[in-house]
């Protein structure tokens, strides 16, 4: 074994022992992790309640909400009600009255007139509506109610009675 301590031919050491410095990093790494899990506190959250109510059937819509359909021929429907301009009108006037949230939604046919679906959004706009927005297009357009038939959600027609 031999080592260099250097002589008055090749002057003194110029390399840095960096042992000791990787003895100091080291130690303050071990440390560190050592103290980092204890000054790491629960950070606070306000989270909303769980709602446990099962979700609305797909095919219904909910009672507050508006939805105009416009079909292919121009006719209108306000939440699968056939109606006239004027009796949309005056049922979005109607029904906007007082809410804080006044949203309408509109479904149309893509083969509808688009100047008559622009020209719905404009009545829809002028009755009150904040925010007009486009349901989930289908391809064969809104859904029409059949004659006779009941809206979802509405009372049963009473019996007849016999006389």
């Amino acid at each position: 074994m031999g080592m260099s301590v250097g002589s008055k031919k090749t002057g003194g050491m110029d390399e840095i022992n960096v042992t000791p410095l990787i003895d100091v990093v080291l130690v303050l790494l071990i440390i560190f992790m050592v103290l980092t899990p204890v000054t790491v506190q629960k950070m606070a959250s306000n989270l909303p309640p769980v709602d446990d109510s099962p979700p609305p059937p797909p095919d219904q819509t909910p009672p507050d909400q508006l939805m105009v359909a416009v079909y292919q021929d121009g006719t209108l429907a306000l939440n699968l009600k056939m109606e006239t301009d004027d009796e949309l009108r005056a049922d979005i006037t109607n029904r906007l009255r007082g809410r804080a949230k006044k949203s309408v939604f509109m479904d149309a046919h893509p083969d509808a007139n688009y100047g008559r679906v622009v020209e719905i959004m404009d009545v829809v706009r002028q009755c009150g509506a904040e925010h007009v927005g486009f349901a989930d297009m289908k391809d064969e357009g809104p859904a029409k109610l059949e004659p006779g038939a009941v809206l979802p959600g509405a009372p049963a027609p009473a019996a007849p009675v016999p006389g």
